[in-house]
């Protein structure tokens, strides 16, 4: 099946994760990026903070001619007092309904949240360009490639929560069926 894809952001690596999720299922014809302003801070803290950006930016890449909509927000949710970073991938069809999925999540330093939380910095990507002597690592690899020593990349974090949310779009018959009992 032929498919235009919109997706809530310009980001080039989670453009690619999102493609690349996509194209195991479908034939990916088109691919438009748009900026999507969600009104929410730059580094989103908390899982409900993160959902919303995603849904946001996914709702808002929702255009005419679009077959699907992606929104993908990274941000930090807290458990057992120590900070994860996570990506959340929310997907709009007119057609197919809409899901979420999220990413593998992995630690964040307690002093990068804090210095967030100060106003030091604004969201992860400054603090890692400024400590790495990066630029716009976000848009790249991501700070994931730096902790795995290039084992892990950004765009494969927004892959994996994509898939994990066309999940329930490709299995929309399961999710729809009562249980018999």
């Amino acid at each position: 099946m032929e498919i235009r894809l919109c997706v809530g952001s310009l980001n080039p690596a989670k453009i690619r994760g999102v493609v690349s999720a996509f194209e195991n299922y479908f034939k990916v014809v088109d691919v438009k990026g748009f900026r999507v302003e969600t009104g929410l801070p730059p580094q989103p803290i908390g899982l409900d903070s993160i959902i919303r950006g995603a849904e946001l930016r996914a709702r808002g890449a929702m255009k005419e001619g679009c077959d699907f909509s992606v929104g993908v927000e990274a941000g930090f949710y807290e458990l057992n007092s120590a900070f994860y970073d996570v990506e959340a991938s929310y997907v709009v069809s007119r057609e197919h309904g809409e899901s979420l999925g999220f990413s593998p999540s992995f630690p964040i330093p307690r002093w990068f949240v804090d210095e967030i939380k100060r106003g030091r910095f604004r969201e992860l990507e400054e603090i890692v360009d400024y400590l790495f002597s990066t630029k716009n690592i976000g848009d790249k690899t991501g700070f994931i490639s730096i902790l795995t020593k290039g084992v892990v990349v950004r765009s494969e974090l927004s892959k994996l929560a994509t898939l994990m949310a066309l999940t329930k779009i490709l299995n929309k018959d399961l999710y729809e069926k009562p249980v018999e009992g």
